[in-house]
């Protein structure tokens, strides 16, 4: 490695490490007209077995929803037709700031298939997959029995829903709703 680039901690994608004839690329680094360079934002690091320059990246890896992995959402507004959420869990992991997505009324239970605001109800906690993400829309499904809302609240007085043998009850003033209720209701882990 270069003694310039021994007194820096990080560096650029881009900069410059080492010559091709001192070092070869490594993990992390490229090499493009006889300079390697690096390929991450990161610590620079030598492997001297190897004779090469690595580059420890020092992000995090982004957290994004893919086509397949299960999230956990707020519903915002619901029509007849599609839902608009606020996805705020991929993969089991908490992720700030949210990602929007769309939940159509193909992607819910068959019952439900005439109105959406049957299946959930703006504020509602949504566990869901992944089912497609071209055009960066993230669209959802919603499909029995694992998918569909997993904590509810009355529309009356804003009590969170008890499933009782899947009938949504409030404890409250004991209105019944009806929502596509996934088994897991009342059990995730939100916190």
């Amino acid at each position: 490695m270069s003694k310039a680039r021994n007194d820096k901690k990080n560096v650029f994608p881009g900069e410059e490490l080492a010559v091709i004839e001192e070092y070869n690329n490594g993990e992390g680094s490229y090499q493009k007209d006889g300079l390697v360079r690096s390929e991450e934002l990161g610590e620079p690091r030598l492997n001297r077995e190897k004779r090469a320059i690595e580059v420890k990246k020092v992000t995090k890896p982004l957290n994004l929803p893919k086509e397949g992995v299960v999230v956990i959402a707020e519903t915002g507004s619901v029509t007849r037709r599609d839902a608009r959420v606020d996805i705020f869990r991929v993969a089991g992991k908490k992720i700030e700031p949210t990602y929007t997505g769309v939940i159509h009324i193909n992607d819910v239970a068959r019952e439900f298939g005439r109105d959406l605001e049957h299946a959930m109800r703006s504020g509602d906690i949504i566990k869901a997959v992944v089912a497609n993400t071209k055009n960066r829309i993230i669209q959802l499904s919603m499909f029995p029995p694992d998918y569909g809302v997993i904590y509810a609240y009355c529309s009356r007085c804003g009590g969170i829903l008890e499933n009782d043998k899947g009938r949504l009850t409030c404890p409250s003033c004991k209105r019944v709703e009806r929502r596509q209720v996934a088994k897991s209701y009342g059990k995730e882990e939100l916190s």
